[in-house]
């Protein structure tokens, strides 16, 4: 028995920090387009060349007090809920010498034996494993420092592939 076969690692998901960083960014974009959409709508309804009008015009429109108010609390909850669905979606890895085990809104999605994998590497953001003959069998962005990704994947004997990180 080798070392790393005592080991694992997980890798993506958000921590507590993270979460509470997509749901603030996200919040406070909702909440900031819901009250500069309105506005930029309706200068845009000004432009007879620019498309749409009909629905710009409407927009432009909701200036009522009560929707003053409105229009950023919506878009806030919005942004809340967009940010959740991010939170949510986003991949994480449960990384063994033997298997990779993927997971989505904590419920496995593939499991990856070790035997299958040949390459790991980074395209842009992504983490991609791949076949000998160049089948991909996980290609998505994964949450973390690429160096801690990439040192998770070497430390239980991964192929890594091209630059550190």
């Amino acid at each position: 028995m080798t070392g790393g076969e005592d080991q694992s690692r997980r890798l993506g998901g958000f921590d507590a920090a993270g979460r509470r960083w997509v749901l603030g960014v996200f919040g406070a974009g909702g909440a900031l387009a819901g009250i500069v959409l309105p506005y930029l709508a309706g200068l845009a309804a000004d432009l007879p060349w620019f498309p749409f009008q009909g629905p710009l015009q409407l927009l432009g429109s909701f200036d009522q007090a009560w929707l003053v108010w409105l229009r950023p609390a919506v878009g806030l909850a919005l942004g809340l809920a967009f940010a959740i669905w991010v939170i949510h979606e986003s991949p994480v890895l449960h990384l063994t010498s033997r298997e990779i085990r993927v997971e989505r809104r904590g419920e496995v999605q593939r499991v990856i034996a070790r035997d299958k994998v040949d390459a790991v590497f980074r395209r842009r953001s992504n983490v991609v494993i791949q076949t000998a003959s160049g089948r991909e069998l996980f290609d998505d962005d994964v949450e973390g420092d690429r160096d801690e990704v990439r040192d998770a994947f070497v430390a239980l004997g991964y192929p890594w592939e091209g630059p550190p990180g």
